[in-house]
């Protein structure tokens, strides 16, 4: 949000930051370095912190003045956390490996929620269930916390969160995480911001299709697009070529910033988008269906009955 302000905002502002933090979502490296050195002025220690609310505190975070910064990771475990990386199968993912997986963390905390109000299955479901080695043991060695966020853990011992695993694509059996793809897109310098949401395929299943917004003043161009996917495949692969590219006016977004992406995911797949009512630009929603369906679409599209006439719903 900051850097689609300008890239140069910040030099406008005589300010010295002794510690800048990000938190909410993963930050892309390229956002990082920017973040580092245009609004931190290379004089501000950045803290990653990533957690839930569910966590009551960090689960991981460097440490100011002790760990060393590093764009885009959030670093180690805080003190009195375990973090580890499992895959599918429950098996360890090993430091240094460069394999994504599902960061869990092995011990419980005093800060951890007890249970779902009023669905305890619920959170031993959503929490537990995944990994437990033994459904009747009261050992809290067979019950690792699942936390639903994709994970990298590289040989220093630092984490870089990719998302959550609802975001990974799964395009003709090949599993692509939708950061990695938002990450090419952010080296693009035109880019300011870049949301990829899974689109219905006929034959591979699930493609990813990208959105971006540009910096201030810079207007869509098929140069631009071609810069974004020549990024994507030079950096990941043509397996995670776009079925589109949209260039919009802006994303919509919480009032805290975050990317809705699950209202470009339903846009993209002719969905109803649900409540948007506590977005903090939804006037933006109509804009970008208008541009991606077109006009005609919307109009004709007023519920389930019509949507099975696009072939967009089962």
């Amino acid at each position: 949000m900051l850097r689609k302000a300008g890239p140069d905002e910040p030099k406008k502002y005589h300010y010295h930051f002794k510690h800048m933090t990000t938190v909410g979502e993963p930050i892309e490296p390229e956002v990082w370095r920017w973040y580092y050195d245009t609004v931190g002025k290379r004089e501000a220690v950045i803290v990653d912190t990533w957690w839930q609310t569910e966590n009551g505190g960090f689960l991981c975070s460097t440490k100011p003045a002790l760990d060393p910064m590093k764009p885009g990771s959030a670093g180690p475990g805080v003190p009195g956390i375990y973090p580890f990386i499992l895959d599918e199968e429950g098996n360890e993912v090993t430091a240094g490996s460069g394999k994504a997986g599902n960061i869990c963390i092995r011990n419980p905390w005093p800060g951890i929620i007890q249970t779902v109000w009023g669905d305890r299955e619920r959170f031993v479901n959503q929490y537990y269930r995944k990994y437990c080695k033994d459904p009747n043991s009261k050992d809290w060695r067979d019950w690792p916390y699942f936390a639903a966020d994709g994970a990298v853990l590289a040989a220093d011992g630092y984490f870089r969160i990719l998302g959550r695993v609802d975001d990974v694509i799964n395009v003709a059996g090949h599993r692509l995480g939708t950061k990695e793809i938002e990450s090419a897109c952010l080296t693009v310098p035109e880019v300011a911001e870049a949301a990829v949401v899974p689109v219905v395929d006929e034959i591979k299943g699930r493609v990813p299709e990208v959105y971006v917004a540009l910096q201030p003043g810079l207007q869509p161009s098929q140069e631009i697009n071609d810069k974004i996917l020549k990024a994507i495949e030079t950096m990941i692969g043509k397996i995670a070529r776009p079925k589109r590219i949209h260039i919009v006016p802006d994303m919509p977004k919480t009032r805290s910033g975050k990317l809705m992406r699950r209202v470009l995911a339903a846009i993209s797949n002719n969905l109803a988008t649900g409540d948007i009512t506590t977005l903090a630009n939804p006037d933006v929603v109509e804009k970008v269906r208008e541009m991606v369906q077109g006009k005609e679409l919307v109009a004709l599209a007023d519920g389930p009955e019509d949507l099975k006439r696009f072939g967009t719903v089962d």
